[in-house]
C-alpha cells in the first residue's frame, strides 16, 4: 500500500498548492447547482402548467422554503425519525442483515486460519463484510421507504398532519442513521474481538524425545531457510494458527565499552574475544507478517503471544526525493529499466555516482518512541542485470548527511556518516533499525575534512530539524527502485482501538451518504429505480478514481474514439493521424465524452476518500486531517441531497 503525505484539513479547505481550495469550490458548485435548479425547476412548471404560470410557481416554492426550514420542530422530525426507524425494523432487514454477519464470523475462521498473512485477512474480512452489509441495508430501507408509503397511501396521515416537508426529509434520513450507526457500533465491536481472538496464539519450541531442545547448524541449502543475519544455529516452532517460526541463535558482537543488548532475557550465554564481547541470544524469525518475544531462564524457553499484529503506523516521510543519474546529474524520475509500472524511479550500483536523496524535515528525538533506535521501514524494487547468486540479495548503502538551514550554506559545517550496508529484501516490507551514534566525518562549508568520530543523530546530523537520507545500490551491474513512499522513518506508533474507529467512522460517513441519496432519489423515483440509481453512484464512487484516468486523454493516443480508430488502423501512438475532418469531428466527440465523465466523477460522491480499510489492513494510522477531509465530503453532500430530496418532495403529487 502506497500511502502519500496528506494536506492538512485548513490548507485543502482554503488552498492547496497555489490552487483554490475545496471550500470555494463548494461554493462555486453550490451556486451552480441553485441556477441548474431555478431552470430545471421553471421547465418542469411550464410543461404543467404554462410558461407564464410558472414564474409564480417557481417563485412561491421559492419563497416558502426559507420559512419551511427556519420553522422545524425537533420534535416533529423526531418523532418522523422514530416512526421511520419502526418501520425499517418491521420488515427485518436489519435482523437478517445481523444474522449473516453473525455466520460469516462464525464460519470465517475456518478459512482464514493458515493464511501468509493473518492480520491482513482478518481485517479485510471484517472490514468489507461489514461495509457490505451495512450499505446494502441502509439502501434498501432507504429506497423502499417514502414509496412503499406513497404506494399504500400511509404518507397522507402524515401529509395531512401540520408537518413541514423538510421534517419529513430530515426525520427520514436521521431514523435510518440512528438505526444504522445501532448496528454499525454493534458490529464494530463484534470484529475488534473476533480479530483479537483470531489472531492471539503462540507457539512451543520443538523438542527431543527426551524433552530437550536441539539446535542444528544454520544451513539454508538443507532447510530452504533463510537465516537471519549472524545466526548460528536454529530449530523450529511448533505448528499452530497454520505456521511455523525459526527460533535462532544469534552471536551479537559489541565493543566492551558499547551497552550490552536491550533484550537481555533472551541472552543465553555470552564470552569475551579480545577487545569484543560476544552476546549469543535468542531471536525469533518474523513469519506471517509477526514474531514471537522469546526469554531464557534457568534452562527453560518461554515465548510470549505474537508481538506485530495491531498496528496503528505513523510514516515519517521525506518532503522531497532527487534522482541522480550514473554521471552524478540530478534527474526527477531516476533510470529507467524498462518497467511499465512507472512509480518506482531506479539507481544503478557499483562505483558510479547514481543514487537517491531523501530530504526529511522536522526529524526529532520526541517523534519516535525509542530515539535510540530509529526504525526505518523500506519497500525496495530491484530489477537484476545479471544473474548471481540465487541466495544472495542486492545490497543497499545508507548514508547520511546533515542539510544546512536556509542561509547557512556557506557557513555551516556539515556531518556525513559512514556507509551502512544491509541485503536487500524484495516484495516485503524491511524494517532496520538506524542507531542514534553514527560514525562520520565533519566538512567544513568548503568541503575541507575537519574530524571524524561518532556523532548524534539528532544533535549533529538534524541538528535543525532537517536531515538527508542518501540510498546507493553497492552490487555493480544490479538496480535498485524506489519511490518518495517507499522509504520512511516510522515515528511512534498510534492506539489500534481508536485507529480501529476511524476506520468503521468511514463506513458510516459512507452509509450517511447512501441513506441522503436513497431517501433524495425516492422523493420523485420508485423504490426499484431508486435502488437501481443508487448502486450505479455506490459503483461510480469507489471506482471514480480510476474512471476519472479516462477524462484524462492521453497527449499521444488521444481519447477514446481516436484510440479505438488507432488500435483498428494499426497506427501507433507517435504516428500522427490525417488533418481530414473526419480526424477533426472525433476529437470534437472525444472532448464531449471526456467532459461527460469528468462531469460525472465531479458530482458523485468519491467513496474511496471515505473508505479507510486499506489502512486498517496495511496497519497504518489514519490521519486526523484525512477523517476530517471525509467529514467534510459527506456533509456537503448530504445537506445537497437532502435539499433535493425537500425540492422534489415539495413540487410532487403525492395524491394518486
Amino acid at each position: 500500500m502506497v500511502v502519500e503525505t496528506f494536506p492538512e484539513i485548513m490548507t485543502w479547505l482554503f488552498g492547496w498548492q497555489d490552487g483554490p481550495g475545496a471550500f470555494y469550490i463548494f461554493l462555486l458548485l453550490v451556486v451552480a447547482a441553485c441556477l441548474f435548479g431555478l431552470f430545471f425547476g421553471y421547465l418542469v412548471a411550464a410543461f404543467r402548467h404554462g410558461p407564464g404560470e410558472a414564474f409564480y410557481v417557481v417563485a412561491k416554492v421559492v419563497a416558502n422554503a426559507g420559512p419551511d426550514w427556519i420553522r422545524i420542530s425537533p420534535r416533529r422530525i423526531f418523532a418522523i425519525a422514530r416512526l421511520a426507524a419502526k418501520e425499517a425494523v418491521r420488515r427485518r432487514v436489519i435482523l437478517i442483515a445481523f444474522i449473516i454477519f453473525a455466520v460469516a464470523l462464525l464460519f470465517g475462521g475456518w478459512f482464514i486460519s493458515g493464511a501468509d498473512n493473518p492480520e491482513r485477512v482478518y481485517i479485510n474480512f471484517v472490514m468489507w463484510g461489514t461495509q457490505l452489509l451495512i450499505l446494502m441495508m441502509v439502501m434498501l430501507i432507504s429506497a423502499f421507504s417514502l414509496p412503499d408509503d406513497i404506494k399504500n397511501r400511509t404518507i397522507y396521515t402524515v401529509a395531512t398532519k401540520p408537518v413541514r416537508t423538510s421534517e419529513i426529509v430530515l426525520g427520514r434520513v436521521l431514523g435510518f442513521a440512528a438505526l444504522g450507526t445501532g448496528l454499525l457500533l454493534l458490529m464494530g465491536v463484534i470484529s475488534l474481538l473476533f480479530v483479537w481472538r483470531g489472531l492471539s496464539h503462540s507457539h512451543e519450541i520443538s523438542r527431543a524425545e527426551n524433552g530437550e531442545v536441539v539446535m542444528s547448524e544454520v544451513d539454508p541449502f538443507t532447510t530452504g531457510h533463510r537465516a537471519s543475519e549472524n545466526a548460528v544455529t536454529e530449530t523450529t516452532t511448533s505448528l499452530d494458527s497454520g505456521h511455523r517460526h525459526w527460533v535462532e541463535i544469534i552471536e551479537d558482537v559489541r565493543d566492551k565499552d558499547a551497552p550490552p543488548p536491550v533484550n537481555m532475557d533472551s541472552v543465553i550465554s555470552q564470552e569475551t574475544r579480545g577487545e569484543k564481547i560476544v552476546y549469543r541470544r535468542l531471536n525469533v524469525t518474523h513469519e506471517g507478517g509477526h514474531t514471537h518475544k522469546i526469554s531464557y531462564s534457568d534452562g527453560g524457553y518461554d515465548m510470549s503471544d505474537a508481538r506485530g499484529f495491531f498496528r496503528a503506523r505513523v510514516p515519517l516521510y521525506a518532503d522531497q526525493l532527487v534522482f541522480y543519474d550514473r554521471q552524478g546529474s540530478p534527474r526527477r524520475k531516476g533510470i529507467s529499466v524498462g518497467d511499465q509500472w512507472g512509480y518506482r524511479g531506479y539507481v544503478s550500483g557499483g562505483v558510479t555516482l547514481s543514487r537517491a536523496e531523501f530530504y526529511f524535515s522536522d526529524f526529532t528525538a520526541n517523534r519516535f518512541d525509542n530515539a535510540d533506535k530509529l526504525p526505518l521501514e523500506l519497500t525496495l524494487g530491484v530489477f537484476r542485470s545479471t544473474m548471481g547468486d540465487i541466495y544472495t540479495r542486492v545490497r543497499v548503502g545508507l548514508q547520511f548527511e546533515s542539510v544546512p538551514a536556509e542561509g547557512d550554506e556557506e557557513t555551516g559545517n556539515r556531518f556525513r556518516s559512514e556507509l551502512l550496508e544491509f541485503e536487500s529484501q524484495e516484495f516485503d516490507v524491511q524494517v532496520k533499525a538506524i542507531p542514534r551514534k553514527l560514525p562520520g566525518q565533519v566538512f567544513a562549508p568548503n568541503g575541507e575534512l575537519i574530524g571524524s568520530g561518532i556523532y548524534d543523530l539528532f544533535d549533529d546530523f538534524a541538528a535543525n530539524g532537517n536531515i538527508k537520507l542518501i540510498v546507493r545500490c553497492v552490487d555493480e551491474n544490479q538496480y535498485l527502485g524506489m519511490a518518495r513512499a517507499d522509504i520512511y522513518f516510522r515515528a511512534a506508533d498510534q492506539a489500534y482501538w481508536w485507529n480501529f474507529t476511524k476506520g468503521y467512522m468511514g463506513i458510516w460517513l459512507q452509509m450517511m451518504i447512501v441513506i441522503s441519496l436513497g431517501v433524495s432519489f425516492s422523493t420523485f423515483l420508485s423504490a426499484p429505480v431508486t435502488m437501481l440509481a443508487t448502486i450505479c453512484t455506490i459503483i461510480f464512487g469507489f471506482f471514480s478514481d480510476a474512471i476519472s484516468k479516462f477524462a484524462v486523454p492521453d497527449v499521444e493516443g488521444g481519447g477514446p474514439i481516436e484510440s479505438l480508430v488507432r488500435l483498428i488502423t494499426q497506427k501507433n501512438m507517435g504516428q500522427p493521424l490525417p488533418d481530414t475532418l473526419g480526424t477533426q469531428i472525433m476529437e470534437r466527440i472525444d472532448m464531449v465524452f471526456i467532459g461527460m465523465v469528468r462531469s460525472v466523477t465531479d458530482i458523485v460522491p468519491n467513496f474511496s476518500r471515505l473508505d479507510f480499510s486499506d489502512f486498517l489492513t496495511y496497519g497504518y494510522f489514519v490521519s486526523n486531517d484525512r477523517l476530517l477531509v471525509a467529514a467534510c465530503i459527506t456533509g456537503a453532500f448530504c445537506v445537497g441531497l437532502v435539499f433535493l430530496g425537500y425540492f422534489s418532495l415539495k413540487t410532487r403529487e403525492l395524491a394518486g
